[in-house]
């Protein structure tokens, strides 16, 4: 059940009242990170503007991700939410999972956030 398991690149949409969106609508997030008490989670934004190498990671379209623009993860909206929020989808609404080449991508975007490359 990803919904109250959430794993490394899973989607959720968070909702407003957990990480704050303009649109006052669920932020598309994906998971980097399942701890026990937590969750780390990249917050996807389709304001590409800002984008920097640096510090973001373009997103494409994923549609099996409810992901229907392009746009970008970056460390600005990098999220901690508790592990509790998952399994509630008025909270943290499971939406899929990424592909392999996205995953890949993120994977490798996260471990050089940490300095692992």
């Amino acid at each position: 059940m990803p919904e109250k398991n959430p794993a490394f690149a899973d989607i959720y949409g968070v909702a407003a009242a957990l990480i704050a969106d303009k649109h006052d609508a669920p932020r598309r997030s994906a998971v980097v990170q399942a701890r026990d008490d937590y969750v780390t989670v990249f917050a996807r934004t389709t304001q590409v503007s800002d984008y920097n190498p640096r510090h973001c990671l373009l997103s494409d379209v994923e549609p099996s991700c409810r992901l229907d623009k392009p746009g970008m993860y970056t460390t600005r909206h990098k999220h901690s939410i508790a592990r509790t929020h998952f399994g509630d989808r008025n909270k943290c609404d499971f939406y899929g999972t990424l592909g392999t080449a996205s995953s890949e991508k993120l994977l490798d975007y996260w471990e050089t956030q940490l300095g692992l490359r």
